[in-house]
């Protein structure tokens, strides 16, 4: 046949016998081939008829959906009337199963009939909480196998709902009672902690247009698991709670609502039924998830249906929202200490880190327990590391909160603040490293007692109001607080002390509502996006499109404003039109809507944290503090801008760093190798002297400023014990890194640096 097949061509190829026709479909039919002659060519095939679909079929099996060229359109009709012949004929092929399910919902085919979700299997292969349930059914009784059968179809019918109709949960109600409560229950919490992990069978998929072939993402959900879970954590909320089932509720949450790259969340519908479940349910386990959730997730839609239900329980309590949060804060039965076998352990808190110390008969620290108490003891083993898990996540999300506090008007009572925070198990790991403000005195425990910056012990009145010191209420103490923090070896979960403070300066005073403090830097998109919500702001991508968007903007309820920083897009927008480097313009602050609020009129301690914030956004997210950027990205325009950025003058947030690294480099064994300049942490190594930026952490080379790339996964160094004043700083300890290794640069290894050295 030639370039384009006539129709004689055609017509001769469907009068070939069937053999020959079948053959010559195997070959044609390969998911994911681009041609214009094949839409013909399979239509002429087909219409002789008498072809069989299984070879199809498994074919099929590797692709996330039947969409991948023209020609794949004709084989819809036929890629269900072979899955259901072959079903019939008792062969299976339960991956080409799941693809034509997932094309279904993919392309909208509803009108193709519903016998696929009565074959089996019920959920589709390829994700780990899948597996394990079509595992554990499979190895049942015929009976009750198909009682549990009856049970994931009747999960389908409601899916499409937000919330279960009063006659779904009365199908659901004799379903459960036919398999039994406590079966369910115990399966479906042996299956929930897997759901949302990458998946086990890897797919591929078209992208842009047929041809154009990519791996499917690991951890995006499948659309039809989902209905199923839809079900199947709604018969949950019809029996009794478990923590385990709350934990896994809320785990389910976080793990659907994070963003996969190019395709936004993993799947919003599970997160918002996860979240859904949880808030009706009637535990404090159920509300300390809620509590974590609030701090922890950045997708709005799910956001919102944790702050209603956390609001709906603070409506029936009597007490404010934020009160539920951390009254809810768990304590995990802290200090946790025990023994297994002839090994005792204990979970320590360590900064924002849970981790377990095991230790044998004679009392000496190991690793882990040997393997006979692994064997005896798997059960108490895998609730404890759940635990060490829980522990972790939770520190993290009650640092996040209390970081977070510095901006808003919180107040407490002293019995308040002492039973959620000074004393509460887990919440004073975090509480007793910071500096309290106790009418207007400022604190801090050390030892056994609360003392002031001069180490006198403090005991407040019954009546005062307690509420998170800031810097910028009391900027002359702050260097007699940092003091007192290097005195006792107080490591802060973060930035308080040494936290920076944005004063409003004479240009803001002539601007009047604006600042341009931050205008004209050369951000990442993708990296801006991720800490705008990490750091509570709203932000939609921006695309290459003409359309208008919202400037990222962050609600100050407590002070009735809200803050914007105006950006744009300006080139090199990637394939599905979304820019990937923004250009920053003023930061300004409105009230009611969009009435502008003259700076001088902001809080002080609201106008330096939200500065504090844009300052990182420029930073964290320019590409001037990205050594991948340092030939200036994309035909070099931004060369110039990298440089200045990457070693001119230091920002705040630099500042500090040059301030702490002044501190602490005398302390190490490199101390007389190295002097802290106005801008640079210089090293003088063997081979070369090296001013690492207190910013940016690039690295030049002396005497001729003779740029040296060092990723920050290639400074194999081994970062020294050695107490910093706070945590959260990946680019001091990236810096003290780097010294290490530049100060012994005889012994680097790594082929990458030596080139350049």
């Amino acid at each position: 046949m030639g370039t384009y097949d006539s129709e004689l061509d055609l017509q001769l190829l469907a009068a070939q016998p069937v053999p020959v026709r079948q053959a010559l479909f195997d070959e044609w039919t390969v998911p994911g081939q681009d041609s214009n002659q094949l839409y013909g060519r399979i239509r002429a095939l087909l219409s002789g008829g008498g072809l069989t679909g299984s070879g199809w079929l498994d074919r099929l099996g590797g692709q996330a959906w039947l969409g991948f060229g023209r020609w794949s359109t004709l084989l819809v009709t036929f890629t269900r009337e072979s899955l259901r012949t072959e079903y019939l004929a008792g062969r299976s092929h339960p991956a080409a199963l799941a693809t034509w399910r997932r094309t279904r919902i993919e392309f909208s085919f509803r009108d193709m009939g519903d016998e696929d979700a009565a074959m089996w299997p019920t959920v589709n292969v390829g994700e780990k909480w899948a597996d394990r349930a079509i595992a554990d059914i499979e190895a049942m009784s015929e009976e009750r196998r198909s009682r549990w059968q009856a049970l994931l179809s009747h999960c389908l019918l409601g899916a499409d709902k937000a919330r279960p109709t009063a006659a779904w949960q009365k199908s659901a109600r004799a379903l459960l009672d036919a398999v039994g409560v406590d079966e369910f229950t115990d399966r479906l919490d042996d299956w929930l902690p897997l759901v949302g992990l990458p998946r086990s069978l890897p797919l591929r998929m078209t992208t842009c247009c047929p041809g154009h072939i990519d791996d499917f993402p690991p951890r995006l959900a499948d659309r039809h698991n989902v209905g199923v879970l839809w079900g199947l954590l709604w018969m949950r909320a019809m029996c009794p709670p478990s923590e385990e089932t709350l934990r896994s509720l809320g785990h389910i949450a976080e793990r659907a609502a994070r963003k996969v790259p190019g395709h936004g969340p993993s799947s919003p519908k599970l997160a918002n039924v996860a979240v859904a479940v949880l808030v009706d349910t009637e535990h404090p386990a159920a509300l300390a998830q809620l509590a974590r959730l609030a701090s922890r997730l950045t997708y709005k839609s799910t956001l919102r249906i944790v702050e209603k239900g956390l609001t709906k329980h603070a409506e029936a309590l009597g007490v404010g929202r934020e009160d539920v949060e951390e009254m809810a804060l768990p304590g995990f039965g802290l200090p946790l200490a025990d023994k297994l076998g002839d090994c005792a352990y204990e979970l320590e808190v360590r900064g924002i880190d849970a981790v377990v110390v095991w230790r044998n008969a004679d009392g000496k620290v190991v690793k882990a327990p040997p393997a006979q108490v692994r064997k005896e003891h798997g059960e108490e083993l895998k609730e404890l590391k759940a635990t060490v898990t829980d522990v972790g996540v939770t520190l993290i999300a009650t640092r996040d909160r209390l970081e977070g506090l510095l901006r808003r008007d919180r107040t407490w009572t002293v019995e308040q603040w002492r039973e959620r925070f000074l004393d509460h198990p887990l919440a004073r790991t975090l509480a007793r490293r910071l500096i309290w403000s106790v009418d207007g005195v400022a604190c801090c425990w050390s030892g056994d007692a609360l003392r002031t910056a001069d180490d006198t012990v403090f005991e407040p009145t019954a009546d005062a109001t307690v509420r998170l010191w800031h810097p910028v209420d009391d900027p002359t103490s702050a260097p007699a607080w940092r003091d007192f923090l290097a005195r006792h070896a107080i490591t802060q979960p973060f930035k308080q002390a040494h936290r920076e403070q944005y004063l409003l300066t004479d240009a803001e005073r002539a601007t009047g509502t604006y600042s341009n403090r931050f205008a004209a830097h050369i951000v990442r998109q993708q990296r801006l996006n991720a800490l705008l919500s990490r750091r509570g702001w709203s932000y939609v991508q921006h695309r290459d499109n003409g359309a208008s968007y919202d400037a990222p903007w962050v609600a100050l309820a407590d002070w009735g404003l809200r803050a914007e920083l105006n950006i744009a897009g300006i080139s090199d927008a990637s394939v599905d039109g979304v820019f990937d480097t923004m250009v920053t313009d003023q930061l300004w602050f409105a009230r009611d809507g969009r009435t502008p609020v003259p700076l001088e009129e902001i809080p002080p301690v609201v106008l330096s944290e939200v500065m504090r914030d844009v300052d990182l956004f420029v930073a964290a997210a320019g590409v001037g503090n990205d050594p991948n950027w340092f030939d200036g990205g994309p035909q070099g325009r931004y060369r110039d801008y990298w440089s200045q950025n990457s070693f001119g003058d230091l920002t705040p947030t630099a500042q500090t760093r040059r301030e702490v690294l002044a501190e602490l480099i005398p302390r190490l064994a490199i101390g007389s190798r190295c002097t802290v300049t106005d801008r640079f942490l210089e090293v003088r190594g063997d081979l070369h002297t090296y001013r690492i930026h207190c910013g940016s952490g690039n690295i030049l080379i002396a005497p001729e400023d003779r740029y040296l790339c060092i990723i920050p996964d290639s400074a194999k160094a081994k970062e020294p014990e050695m107490f910093l004043p706070f945590e959260g700083d990946s680019r001091l300890a990236e810096i003290i890194s780097k010294a290490l290794l530049l100060a012994a640069d005889k012994k680097i290894k790594d082929p990458v640096i030596l080139r350049q050295l």
